[in-house]
């Protein structure tokens, strides 16, 4: 069995959820596989086919030494060694990470879903790096069409991830003036109830709201642009060919920046001047960074990373 381990909330955002569910997703048809998921009901509830829920790590713990996987893929942003020697001792033959391994977990084989420029990690385990491992959905693939340039940055899409922790959505909504464009702007699906209708309450003419989409493949594909903090998102519009601007926020600051600086997206800055920093957009430089990401993100993750695991249990047979 192949075992996947992914945690999403209100402060963390459902990224990891999603990337994790994208991939049980591809590989369910034919190969026996499931999912942990640390989240609420409500937000397993969008990611249930192959997956249990559970409440924490000790739950998850618990589940791995039962559900004993010949292959754990652990996608939590504080997995520790405790957790590899865990999967381990259940009887994992392979031991993978999708995410960081600073708090000491201990992999076969590692995957950096990127091109940037700081240095990959090493170890006693094998690397696979690029773009092309980065995970996006097989619907958002099947829309992807031959690139057309935007003719105008009139239609505008915001969505900052499932929660939005760094309450962009918040700063959008006031700062919004009516400057000719039209925003929509998606409350994530791990946002409060009462924090939806606080930023549901701010009313413009030229402002709109989406909640909770099942997804934003179609929403991507009719707006001529998407603000965003530079996670899966991004990875989607750049799939798909729609531009994609970021504003840099804490830890995602870095992957705005680097993103930026090989022509792939357009970097608004600081929150405080990213508002003033979209209006000033010119169109032609926005379309050939757009093309630039197009051509990078190819949306084959799946396929890749599948034929490593199926190279994996090849070496224990």
């Amino acid at each position: 069995m192949i075992l996947l381990h992914a945690r999403g909330n209100e402060k963390i955002g459902i990224g990891n959820l999603a990337r994790c569910y994208e991939l049980v997703k591809f590989l369910a048809p034919n190969r026996d596989v499931k999912a942990i998921f640390e989240c609420d009901e409500k937000l397993f509830s969008r990611f249930s086919q192959n997956a249990i829920r559970s409440e924490n790590l000790e739950h998850s713990k618990e589940l791995i030494y039962r559900l004993k996987p010949q292959i754990y893929i652990n996608d939590l942003l504080d997995a520790d060694k405790n957790l590899s020697d865990i999967a381990r001792n259940a009887g994992a033959r392979k031991i993978v990470s999708f995410n960081t391994l600073e708090y000491g977990f201990e992999p076969d084989a590692l995957f950096i879903m990127d091109e940037f420029d700081y240095p990959a990690a090493s170890g006693n385990f094998e690397v696979f790096r690029s773009f092309g491992y980065y995970i996006v959905g097989s619907d958002v693939v099947k829309r992807r069409a031959k690139f057309t340039p935007k003719a105008q940055l009139k239609n505008i899409l915001l969505s900052f991830g499932g929660a939005d922790p760094a309450t962009f959505s918040e700063y959008f909504a006031n700062a919004i003036a009516n400057d000719g464009r039209l925003y929509t702007l998606v409350l994530g699906p791990a946002m409060s109830d009462e924090r939806k209708a606080r930023i549901k309450s701010v009313k413009k003419p030229n402002l709109s709201f989406i909640d909770s989409p099942a997804n934003l493949i179609d929403l991507i594909l009719n707006h001529d642009a998407l603000v965003t903090l530079g996670g899966m998102s991004a990875y989607e519009a750049m799939t798909l060919g729609t531009p994609v601007c970021g504003v840099e926020w804490n830890y995602l600051a870095y992957v705005v920046r680097s993103f930026a600086k090989l022509k792939m997206i357009n970097n608004l800055g600081d929150i405080k001047n990213a508002y003033e920093n979209l209006l000033n957009l010119n169109l032609a430089s926005v379309n050939e960074i757009c093309e630039n990401a197009y051509l990078k993100i190819s949306g084959d993750a799946l396929a890749k990373i599948a034929k490593i695991l199926d190279g994996f249990e090849n070496e224990r047979s």
